[in-house]
């Protein structure tokens, strides 16, 4: 089942991350060059990792779809450690930026296994819009 979160979704509230998830602003509108050097700071599978996210806003994704389509399939390894190891090469980036991670993610309820990650329509407009300008 596919789910979308809308801006308002009161489910953004409700995310798992820790550390660069809080306390930092959201991307906004006024960020387009941040944005843009944020991205060149990617290392190419964490890079593949947002691309794919930005390319489904709002969009609930299961860690084992962005191993399939971003990370060029299911190879050795927990899909869920791949994605957190790519995932974390966002860290340089996060930091030289001052906003927080793009991305928002949600611990797999009891009895499941995986992370989901989502990024917000309004920033993944930023980001896209920071791609056209390059």
């Amino acid at each position: 089942m596919t789910v979308y979160l809308a801006e308002a979704d009161p489910r953004w509230a409700e995310h798992s991350g820790e550390q660069g998830h809080y306390g930092a602003p959201e991307w906004g509108p006024e960020d387009l060059d941040r944005a843009a050097v944020f991205l060149a700071e990617l290392p190419p599978q964490a890079g593949r990792v947002l691309d794919y996210l930005l390319r489904n806003p709002g969009r609930a994704i299961h860690c084992t779809e962005l191993v399939d389509k971003a990370l060029d399939g299911p190879n050795e390894g927990d899909p869920a450690r791949r994605v957190a190891g790519a995932v974390s090469g966002m860290s340089k980036a996060h930091v030289n930026s001052g906003r927080r991670y793009p991305f928002y993610w949600w611990e797999a309820p009891e009895g499941s296994t995986g992370a989901t990650y989502a990024v917000r329509p309004s920033v993944a407009a930023v980001f896209l819009a920071a791609q056209l300008g390059q």
